[in-house]
């Protein structure tokens, strides 16, 4: 079901409807500021349509290293489990003595 929120970025109130919930919705807009006021930190001084431009990039840049992680996380977890059954089966053929 579609419902309004409002969020805030960068001293601007904004009203969108989203499916998500809105606490979610909420979270990633304080996220996004977060992303900003870091940038500002770092000495980034640009229009606004631009820092929100890099803090959108910055924070899909770390989404998809944490992909790329989780899949070779779960590319080891997989060889570990072939490994294993591997080693089960042979137990399985072995004769008992």
């Amino acid at each position: 079901m579609s419902t309004p929120v409002e969020i805030h970025l960068m001293g601007r109130t904004f009203s969108i409807i989203s499916n998500e919930d809105p606490a979610h919705v909420q979270a990633a807009a304080e996220l996004v500021q977060s992303k900003v006021d870091e940038l500002r930190q770092m000495g980034a001084s640009v229009a606004s349509d631009r820092l929100l431009a890099l803090a959108s990039l910055n924070l899909a840049g770390e989404l998809l290293a944490g992909k790329e992680t989780k899949i070779d996380g779960l590319g080891n977890l997989i060889s570990s489990l072939d490994h294993v059954v591997l080693q089960a089966e042979g137990l399985a053929k072995a004769p008992l003595r």
